[in-house]
């Protein structure tokens, strides 16, 4: 369940991030602001991320594994 939600989270960060490339690829006709707050969204959403992360693995939630070698 916590790994959906953790994929649905990044598909909204690649989203936003569409929506910003969207808005700057429209030039001087394109709306500013639109793509300010796509960026700001994106930048949110991803620090949102990294602390769920951070309190899911100290709760033990969710745990790190070793790569094999």
């Amino acid at each position: 369940m916590l790994n959906i939600l953790i994929l649905l989270a990044l598909a909204l960060v690649v989203w936003q991030l569409a929506v910003a490339l969207r808005a700057m690829s429209r030039g001087a006709k394109g709306d500013p602001q639109q793509l300010l707050q796509a960026l700001k969204r994106r930048v949110i959403l991803s620090i949102l991320i990294v602390a769920a992360l951070f309190v899911m693995g100290a709760l033990g939630l969710i745990e790190p594994h070793g790569l094999s070698t």
